[in-house]
């Protein structure tokens, strides 16, 4: 009976590659029993087939098919890696749907996730954590950290809050809560009407209170109106650059009932006068970084923003941070729709918080008397798909 020795000879030559040598079939046959090993070899193990089998090999085109991807790799002198399966479960898995898109190395989790009920081998240093997709810990990503403080210290800069008594201490009296709670409510009237850009409302109010605290204006309704339009306008564009397609400073003029040059010099006015600094964060923009990882339902989100509009009529909200106004707003939020335990948000405590949050009831519990809390209510019944009644704030004290 013939050996493969013997065999091998013909074979290569009907493949055309004519190699007479029995070292190389004997270094072939080597390379295919080393393919089997149980173990993993190592990159000694594996001979590189002589430059000449390469060369031939490549004349005469020949193509190889072979199933096995190892014995390829053999043939060409590569070491083929084979990862563990269990090497898988090391890997970061971010499986919420609406996070940024960031690569996975970018996501810092205390323990890799696992989806099976397979438990952890024992000497794996892999943690197997078992939850359900809506109670699973929201990704972290180390960008994170960095936003929250640069939001953080913004927000406290002289140059983006207002004075905390501007009424009395710029307007000299003249200009009472009232008349500043009336202006709000033609801001957002017009914010609305228009369909601008979220955000816009709150940004235009920040605005307003620091040009009020920055220069005293005459007790003109009409200057007062045109100040509020032109906010609102220069928010819109820096919120949403489309702005322009939906309004103009003929929008501003026609509201605020002057010339469209006038609405033109009142908004130059109004951006020179605040410095062109226009980007500090707001309430609106606090409630949306507080619960960009929140995976509970946009009732709640919305509810915030509602309640945190409202609390922008109080002139009391100008002495609150916006990141309090906006934990405040949120904490109410969550425990309107879900009656739970009042949570800290954003390192807030309810004792820290109670006052904003006695604002905001006392803006409900008087909603007609306060300008502008009666239509803002009104306009959420028009829009929201509920409504809501806030819990007493004595169950809301004895909860946390």
């Amino acid at each position: 009976m013939a050996t493969h020795a013997e065999v091998a000879p013909a074979a290569l030559r009907w493949c055309d590659y004519g190699v007479d040598d029995d070292a190389d079939i004997d270094a072939l046959l080597r390379d295919i029993h080393a393919v089997v090993r149980p173990r993993t070899p190592a990159a000694a193990d594996l001979p590189m087939p002589p430059t000449e089998f390469h060369a031939r090999s490549r004349r005469h085109n020949y193509h190889y098919a072979y199933e096995d991807s190892n014995f390829e790799a053999v043939l060409h002198g590569i070491r083929s890696v084979r990862i563990p399966a269990a090497s898988f479960a090391s890997m970061p898995v971010d499986a919420s749907d609406a996070s940024p898109r960031t690569p996975a190395a970018a996501v810092v989790l205390a323990g890799p996730l696992s989806y099976g009920d397979d438990d952890a081998s024992e000497g794996n240093d892999a943690v197997t954590t078992k939850t359900s997709p809506k109670t699973r810990q929201p990704p972290q990503y180390d960008y994170d950290a960095d936003i929250d403080a640069t939001f953080r210290t913004m927000e406290t800069e002289a140059m983006e809050h207002p004075s905390l008594d501007y009424l009395s201490d710029r307007q000299a009296g003249e200009m009472m809560m009232m008349d500043r709670a009336d202006l709000i409510d033609k801001m957002h009237r017009f914010s609305t009407h228009y369909c601008l850009a979220p955000g816009a409302f709150h940004r235009a109010v920040s605005f307003v209170d620091r040009f009020l605290s920055a220069k005293k204006i005459n007790r003109d309704e009409r200057q007062i109106c045109l100040l509020g339009a032109a906010a609102v306008f220069a928010a819109a564009k820096y919120e949403d650059r489309n702005t322009v397609l939906k309004i103009n400073s003929d929008h501003v003029a026609m509201y605020s009932g002057c010339t469209r040059s006038e609405a033109v010099d009142q908004e130059r006015e109004l951006v020179a006068v605040l410095g062109y600094r226009l980007s500090g964060p707001t309430a609106y923009t606090f409630v949306d970084h507080f619960m960009r990882h929140s995976q509970e339902e946009e009732a709640v989100r919305a509810l915030a923003h509602h309640l945190a509009d409202m609390a922008l009529l109080d002139y009391r909200s100008v002495a609150f941070l916006p990141s309090a106004v906006a934990a405040s707003a949120i904490l109410l939020a969550r425990t309107t729709l879900y009656y739970s335990t009042a949570m800290p948000v954003a390192g807030y405590t309810v004792e820290e918080l109670i006052v904003c949050i006695q604002a905001i009831y006392d803006m409900h519990e008087h909603q007609w008397v306060w300008p502008g809390c009666a239509q803002m209510m009104l306009h959420w019944d028009s829009t929201a798909q509920f409504r809501y009644f806030l819990p007493p704030l004595s169950m809301l004290i004895a909860m946390h």
